[in-house]
């Protein structure tokens, strides 16, 4: 979305929810993670804090989840499909709350956001400073993300309305993040790339958007930016920011192809597990491939949903950018991933009448 004044102030970072707000609203502030730790290792994270109002169970909660190191797609003997064998991570308990447990503050140089043992500090140099502990899970840390630039719009000075009943103000904004994280004693110090949401839905319904949605972000040294394509309702989103130029391009078009598709047990369905992304700016084209080595799926508890919403890890991001005058330069430090809405189209018994060994088979 373009809008007027692409700055990001504190008002927005610590809105509440709209006076336009349905039964169905609620409001967010997430985080996804792709960083390497002072351990050697490789670790996604991703937490988030929403406020839901009546039509959702008029509730609070947060919850995050950690995975750590690189799974891979096997082809079990005997069947046509590929399956993930992903690690699951470890996820916290849902830290669920009567409504207005979620407290914003406000202050003139800064935003608070609080509830039960995770805190945000949202402050005007757009970074937001996190403390969260679980001592039921064992997982504590702090961690803080820059945003630099500014991010990709999906509603401002107006909300945006990508389907009936999904509408809502926010902005994701791909940047740089650095902490520490311990899970069950073990610290580890960590630096590298993440994504941020500030979400405000006036109305927000995942499942109509299901067919088919690819929520993106990518972070080289040399430029970011994020993507937002919903396949039935055509809605297409995408903004870039060139670092070294400072330049913010706020609208772009794009293609986004999937490929080497697999069976993924947790969440019941076939998912890509590499991408090729194809950014055409008024600058030039990105051209940038990447592959899934682990995934979370937010929208499953126990059994796998039928409109599952899940979060693709991406090990890391190929890029290469050739400006209008044919000049090409590969990015450098490429990190990324994306989180996917889907309908399942077909009956499970599609996956389990393969001869799929016992012991590969996909849990149903």
């Amino acid at each position: 979305m373009k809008v007027e004044n692409p700055e990001v102030t504190l008002n927005e970072d610590g809105q509440g929810f709209p006076d336009d707000a349905r039964p169905t609203a609620m409001i967010g502030w997430n985080l996804v993670t792709n960083v390497k730790g002072d351990d050697g290792q490789q670790h996604w994270l991703n937490i988030g804090a929403m406020s839901l109002r009546e039509g959702w169970g008029d509730l609070d909660f947060w919850q995050m989840c950690v995975r750590s190191g690189a799974g891979r797609v096997v082809q079990p003997p005997g069947s046509v499909h590929r399956v993930t064998e992903f690690s699951q991570g470890l996820a916290t308990d849902w830290h669920v709350y009567p409504r207005g447990e979620l407290r914003i503050g406000r202050k003139e140089d800064h935003v608070t956001v609080d509830i039960g043992d995770m805190h945000i500090v949202c402050r005007p140099d757009h970074t937001w400073h996190y403390t969260v502990e679980d001592k039921d899970a064992g997982v504590s840390g702090e961690w803080v993300h820059k945003g630099v630039g500014y991010p990709m719009w999906y509603g401002k000075e107006v909300p945006g309305t990508f389907t009936a009943h999904s509408i809502s103000y926010g902005y994701v904004w791909a940047g740089r993040v650095e902490g520490s994280l311990t899970v069950r004693d073990k610290t580890v110090r960590f630096a590298g790339a993440a994504q941020r949401e500030r979400y405000v839905a006036v109305d927000a319904c995942p499942a109509e958007v299901g067919a088919w949605h690819d929520w993106m972000w990518f972070h080289f040294d040399e430029m970011f930016g994020s993507l937002d394509e919903m396949k039935d309702s055509k809605h297409k989103d995408c903004s870039i920011y060139l670092v070294d130029e400072g330049r913010y391009i706020p609208q772009s078009d794009f293609v986004i192809e999937h490929y080497e598709w697999a069976f993924d047990s947790t969440s019941g369905a076939f998912i890509p597990t590499r991408y090729k992304v194809t950014i055409d700016t008024e600058v030039g084209v990105l051209e940038m491939t990447a592959n899934a080595v682990s995934c979370y799926v937010a929208s499953g508890i126990g059994e796998a949903p039928d409109s599952p919403t899940t979060l693709l890890d991406w090990e890391s991001v190929q890029g290469t950018f050739t400006d209008t005058a044919g000049r090409s330069r590969t990015l450098t430090n490429g990190l990324g991933g994306t989180l996917i809405r889907q309908w399942k189209p077909y009956p499970n018994v599609l996956v389990v009448g393969t001869n799929i060994q016992t012991e590969d088979a996909p849990t149903m």
